[in-house]
């Protein structure tokens, strides 16, 4: 795998992150919208939306996942041009096996689209 693809794919999860964080500081700023006035002046929260704040903290835990996994990518094909000695797991990143990039990858995609649903579902309750 090229070092320019890696790149991209870095983008692609930095845009997950941008997206997640942008979503919560929506609905946060946003809060008395989502809100349920109770007697007393007190408010509650539609459960659904803690649901979307902790799916789209997720999408950014397995983002940074991920961009730790591209960095280490990108690392060992450094190492492995630069003609330094590499570990197993470097060598085989090195030559172009994508093994460690799978898992968060295909997490982080699953966890985002799930909060944006998570939260088109609550903005539709609301309504």
């Amino acid at each position: 795998m090229q070092i320019e693809g890696l790149k991209a794919q870095a983008d692609i999860a930095k845009q997950i992150i941008a997206l997640s964080t942008g979503a919560v500081a929506f609905t946060v700023t946003f809060i008395e919208k989502f809100t349920h006035a109770d007697s007393g002046n007190a408010f509650r929260l539609p459960w659904g939306l803690y649901v979307c704040w902790g799916l789209f903290g997720a999408s950014i835990i397995l983002a940074m996942w991920y961009l730790m996994a591209v960095t280490g990518s990108i690392e060992a094909i450094d190492r492995k041009v630069n003609g330094w000695a590499l570990t197993q797991a470097q060598q085989q990143s090195a030559n172009g096996d994508t093994g460690n990039l799978k898992l968060p990858g295909v997490a982080m995609v699953v966890v985002f689209v799930a909060a944006v649903l998570a939260m088109i579902i609550v903005g539709i309750g609301i309504g």
